[in-house]
């Protein structure tokens, strides 16, 4: 039986709505307004858009238990981020999956501005040969500008280089030493008053609305050209059309623009210095399906395993690293509600502990992941990666983490240590094969468990037939356990701990006749 139900508001490909089947009830409904999304959105649990459907926050008054939403493909400006956030829903996008065809669109914008071919092609079908209006000039040598050094703009640059042209680079979070080979980071301004060409690839955000304004364009070369293919709202389209008019810009390429579709009779339809093509950065058969696979892909992991690649208002967990990482994330994150599950109180604290490389890159998502499998449960409201920090404050609860030297016989672990009503406790747990996480140790007592839910932690007698008691009742039930192990008495007289794998959850009344057992001491079901 499906166990999610996933909305699909804009096209994606026929694989990855595959990928999604295989992991709950998928509908597909395009072409939705905002009041049409909000009634539509009731029941789902994830939300998969493109760049048509707008998510504000109006539209999300309907999600009633939605837990992600899907970018496929770059920008989120058509998302309110903060309306998510608010509402504790992941939003995740797609950042490498069409990075390569939107470089290549730059350029090929660049090349096309420099050469006239657009006009030079509509001349030639029109019946003229006019080879001397369709002068052009070379890039071999001239100073190329690149405004962001993300996933597109290390492309462009690469790019850029191996036509022959300086690259010079403006970034605020990259530093010298980590800019590309041959590329030199200069101040914006520098930048502008020094390119022949600029080309733009940052997001749009609050700080980068209009980030080329008047202003900023005046500075620029006299006789520069510019090409964004970026996002629409970072240049002034009007201050763009009168640089251009007036001269001190000799050309602009745009695939993107503040008002889409850009409106029939806007001046940078007439001007003949200007290469236009609609929003298609994006848009080849390669990234197309890429985008369509990738964003099927993190959000089957992030219902079904929790784990959020790409999230954009969480901590941010690239494809490249979640291989070593994300059995890590599921780990700490199971360990921490084992541990919540077995004691009953309030809980004071929490602690993460984390020995070996892959982990101690990375323990901000861990603790996040621990945070949430702690917390779930124990609110009234929905603890999600994006909510988890800010409940836990309001909550009270001390947060810690620190590397730390637990256990020389194993690379690589994770100990989650809970203050519950006063008293101290600590599982901790490891992954094998870089894919199965183990729990190896609880309240120092080593057992050698799958800590994954549905399963039964019993302290039960230390004698014959004990185990024997307890799966005949299982098996009664019709429940059978997919794994069993055994922690041993902590003294003489002491009782032994099991950790059972079930195939199901038991109901409560099942759990009751299980507990009703004179073998045992305590029963605790995880979820």
């Amino acid at each position: 039986m499906n166990q999610y139900a996933i909305l699909v508001a804009d096209t994606l490909g026929a694989e990855g709505l595959e990928i999604l089947e295989g992991a709950g009830a998928v509908t597909v409904r395009t072409g939705m307004d905002e009041a049409t999304l909000r009634d539509a959105m009731r029941g789902f649990d994830a939300l998969v858009v493109r760049s048509a459907t707008r998510v504000t926050a109006a539209a999300l008054e309907g999600a009633d238990r939605l837990a992600l939403i899907g970018r496929a493909g770059i920008g989120v400006d058509n998302i309110d981020v903060d309306a998510a956030t608010e509402r504790g829903i992941v939003v995740m996008n797609t950042p490498q999956a069409g990075a390569t065809t939107t470089a290549e669109h730059a350029i090929a914008l660049l090349v096309a501005m420099a050469r006239h071919v657009p006009a030079a092609d509509a001349a030639l079908k029109a019946g003229r040969w006019d080879k001397k209006q369709f002068t052009g000039v070379e890039l071999t040598g001239k100073t190329f500008g690149v405004v962001g050094l993300g996933n597109i703009g290390r492309i462009v640059a690469d790019r850029g280089r191996g036509l022959g042209m300086e690259v010079i680079a403006y970034d605020p979070f990259v530093t010298q030493e980590r800019a590309p080979e041959g590329v030199r980071m200069v101040a914006l301004d520098e930048l502008c008053a020094a390119a022949d060409f600029v080309s733009i690839h940052v997001p749009l955000l609050d700080e980068t609305r209009h980030l080329f304004d008047r202003a900023r364009i005046g500075r620029m070369k006299q006789g520069a050209r510019l090409v964004h293919a970026a996002r629409g709202g970072i240049v002034d389209d009007e201050a763009l059309a009168d640089a251009l008019e007036s001269g001190h810009l000799a050309g602009a390429a745009l695939d993107v623009f503040e008002v889409e579709p850009l409106p029939a009779d806007h001046r940078l339809r007439r001007l003949q210095n200007v290469v236009l093509t609609p929003h298609i950065g994006a848009s080849s058969a390669e990234a197309q399906r890429s985008v369509s696979l990738d964003m099927a892909r993190q959000v089957v992991l992030a219902l079904t395993q929790g784990v959020v690649l790409n999230g954009v208002n969480v901590p941010r967990v690239s494809p490249s690293e979640a291989a070593a990482l994300g059995p890590y994330l599921a780990l700490a994150r199971q360990l921490a509600a084992l541990l919540l599950a077995l004691h009953e109180g309030p809980l004071e604290s929490i602690r993460v502990s984390l020995q070996g490389g892959i982990v101690e890159r990375s323990p901000h998502p861990l603790t996040v992941a621990a945070l949430t499998g702690a917390l779930a449960g124990r609110t009234t409201t929905p603890v999600t990666p994006v909510n988890v920090e800010r409940i836990a404050r309001e909550m009270g609860i001390r947060v810690h983490t620190e590397a730390a030297s637990m256990k020389r016989d194993f690379t690589h672990l994770i100990r989650v240590e809970a203050v519950v009503a006063g008293t101290r406790h600590h599982v901790i747990g490891t992954v094998l094969g870089h894919r199965h996480g183990r729990l190896i140790e609880v309240d120092g007592r080593p057992v050698d468990a799958i800590p994954e839910a549905p399963l039964l932690v019993t302290q039960h007698r230390d004698a014959p037939g004990v185990l024997g008691a307890i799966g005949t009742a299982l098996g009664a039930m019709g429940v059978n356990v997919d794994r069993m192990q055994l922690g041993e008495p902590t003294g003489p007289g002491a009782p032994a701990l099991g950790i059972w794998n079930l195939d199901r959850a038991l109901a409560p009344d099942e759990l009751d006749a299980i507990r009703g057992l004179d073998v045992l001491v305590d029963i605790v079901q995880v979820r």
